[in-house]
């Protein structure tokens, strides 16, 4: 009996020394617990996260794939295949070993492997990237939440505007599910030739899916514009009555929005509540022509979306493919994004004196997402008096706004556009017909990652005239998840930004202001400079 019990000692004593030795060859295994959260934890560790390959897929049903090291792509079958563990809705562990899933069931994938041109596009379209900044270069290490984002930006000569871009497209769209359509005045000069060229750069560590790009055109006579509402519909305009005073919490802010000059006007954020609103009183006296009347605006945002986007992910935390697989399949978890921060911080609402009535009517106001493009929008004028003089109360969130300039014009009549899709398209200089084919097609994406450059030509109608040109661009992008706001993850934070945006802009006041001097520079330093960086070169 004793010599059982001493054998069966012996026997564990064995087993233990085997198992310290494997835990000791290999401190982080992948699969070694069946827990989901235990081997979510394991792939997301930061100290070794460039270091074993994974890719995640967050099924449309709920389940999660996780796939190690090596994985094939069968683009025949759209069947993605390798070794490694499924869960299910509940996240208890079904089966273990040689797995294959079909693409069609993937809401999202996560992974941490830089994907080539060699991968599914239909993959490429639905991955987040994780922790690969290391991989392709440092950005952003001291201040990851003022790391430059911009989706894809557009220059009429892309030598210019370092600080500026003509066009900036679909700035809120960070999902597939919440692709949409942006449109943007290109304030053109005359144009004078047959062909018109956009460059089309990705800057920063982002995935863009480019739908469809086209220019809209107007034609237009001297002394015209064409101007683009809040609607998205066109006005042909004459005239320009300036800005007679502008009165802010500042003071006297009339040189700063009286002209087009890129000298925007902005204030900082409330320390206590970045829910703050304030007030610009605007004067315009001796308007030549009452009638008809429309408010022009310049405009773009500050970097407090910037730090509110790149915040939410931080809490993500790890579980970041399995929120954004919730996003893809909840219309309940859309709306409430929709509704939440966004709504929060408000438009620039614009409201009239009425002389007659004796108080401000509310007439409408203007929004659009991106710290890096100006945007050139008209606001047609609901008025009962034609008078001489008009007053203008501007209200927008404290900290939000960079405004260029205001001023009146005269609305002629509503257009519509001539649509012009992409000739030739050119990638760092060389033809690129299947670039083309891409984004003219109904149901395909051109995929730009980061440091990816075309030159875009447009063939204008050939009869000499002058156009007022915009740039209408669709598609969605993909934010890489950055090694250093795995760190930060805190669920209750994000689910108080999305479930109390009220309450949440209250409480980060403060975090914010230590950001906020800092972030521009931060900002600017951290775009990537395309003629140096390619994704598929590093």
């Amino acid at each position: 009996m004793q010599k059982k019990i001493l054998f069966r000692l012996l026997v564990f004593v064995v087993f233990v020394i085997l198992i310290m030795v494997v835990v000791t060859c290999n401190p982080k295994p992948y699969f070694f617990r069946d827990n989901y959260k235990n081997a979510n934890n394991l792939i997301h560790e930061t100290e070794n996260l460039q270091e074993q390959l994974f890719l995640k897929a967050h099924l449309k049903n709920g389940d999660v794939y996780i796939l190690k090291d090596t994985w094939e792509v069968d683009t025949i079958l759209d069947l993605v295949s390798g070794t490694g563990s499924s869960f299910d809705f509940n996240r208890k562990k079904t089966s273990e070993g040689i797995l294959s899933i079909a693409i069609d069931s993937v809401a999202i994938f996560e992974t941490n492997k830089k994907l080539g041109k060699t991968e599914s596009k239909r993959i490429t379209a639905l991955a987040i990237l994780t922790g690969v900044d290391v991989a392709v270069g440092v950005f952003c290490v001291t201040n990851p939440k003022a790391c430059y984002g911009s989706c894809p930006t557009f220059y009429i000569n892309e030598e210019d505007n370092f600080h500026f871009a003509d066009a900036e497209g679909f700035s809120n769209a960070i999902a597939p599910s919440m692709e949409y359509f942006d449109i943007d005045a290109l304030n053109n000069q005359k144009v004078t030739g047959s062909t018109f060229s956009l460059t089309m750069k990705n800057e920063a560590l982002e995935s863009h899916m480019v739908k469809n790009l086209k220019l809209l055109a107007f034609p237009r006579e001297t002394g015209q514009r064409v101007y683009q509402s809040p609607a998205n519909d066109f006005y042909v305009c004459e005239n320009i009555h300036q800005l007679t005073q502008a009165q802010g919490t500042e003071g006297d802010e009339t040189f700063l929005l009286k002209f087009p000059d890129r000298q925007e006007r902005f204030s900082l954020s409330d320390p206590v509540n970045l829910s703050s609103k304030e007030e610009i009183y605007l004067t315009f006296e001796n308007v030549r022509d009452p009638n008809d009347l429309g408010l022009l605006i310049n405009f773009r945002q500050t970097l407090m979306t910037t730090y509110f986007i790149y915040s939410a992910m931080g809490y993500m935390g790890d579980e970041v493919g399995d929120i954004f697989a919730k996003l893809e399949t909840s219309k309940e978890t859309q709306e409430k994004l929709e509704n939440g921060i966004k709504k929060e911080l408000g438009k620039i609402d614009i409201q009239v004196w009425d002389e007659i009535k004796g108080s401000w009517v509310f007439q409408d106001g203007f929004y659009e997402t991106g710290p890096v493009a100006i945007n050139r929008q008209l606001l047609p004028l609901n008025i009962s008096a034609k008078d001489s003089v008009l007053k203008i109360k501007v209200i927008l969130n404290k900290g939000l706004w960079r405004i260029d300039n205001f001023a009146l014009t005269n609305i002629r009549e509503k257009v519509q556009p001539i649509e012009i899709a992409p000739h030739t398209i050119l990638n760092k200089g060389q033809q690129d017909p299947t670039a083309r084919d891409e984004i003219n097609a109904v149901d395909d994406y051109l995929i730009s990652m980061p440091g990816s450059e075309y030159r875009i030509d447009f063939e204008l109608p050939a009869n000499n005239q002058d156009y007022e040109l915009f740039l209408y661009s669709k598609g969605y992008y993909l934010e890489w998840m950055r090694e250093n706001w795995i760190k930060d993850k805190n669920l209750l934070k994000l689910r108080q930004m999305i479930e109390d945006p009220g309450r949440y802009l209250f409480l980060e006041a403060k975090s914010y202001k230590e950001y906020e001097s800092t972030m521009e520079q931060q900002f600017w330093d951290s775009k990537i400079d395309t003629k140096n960086f390619s994704y598929y070169g590093t």
